[in-house]
């Protein structure tokens, strides 16, 4: 199994279950994401990359993963990431071209924090 998709830490990343009540389209673009797992079974850290759309996030890699969620003119974060079984669920904030906020997991209760640069 890939080792992006393997815990629950990548899926850490954006969550939420809700779409952007706004679109925000000056936040579109390729998202470089690194996490940090820092409570929990989840040892592990992973870069992945996300892509926003009209205010909509995406999965912008290769394996398997669906995240879903967006960010609104206020450039709040709620998203959902899920993979390999495993779902994060993550929300933060963007300032410009970077982002940053706290995730964690449904079924490993475990938990940490993301810091993203756009590409």
């Amino acid at each position: 199994m890939p080792p992006i998709v393997r815990t629950s830490t990548l899926v850490l990343l954006l969550a939420g279950t809700a779409a952007p009540l706004h679109a925000a389209p000056e936040h579109d673009g390729v998202w470089k994401v690194k996490t940090s797992a820092e409570t929990g079974k989840c040892g592990t850290n992973y870069d992945i990359s996300v892509a926003v759309k009209n205010g909509k996030v995406s999965y912008a890699g290769m394996w398997p993963v669906k995240a879903t969620g967006g960010v609104n003119d206020l450039g709040l974060i709620r998203m959902e990431i899920a993979g390999a079984g495993q779902k994060v669920k993550a929300t933060g904030l963007v300032r410009g071209d970077t982002a940053s906020g706290d995730w964690s997991s449904v079924k490993s209760e475990c938990s940490g924090s993301w810091v993203a640069r756009k590409a």
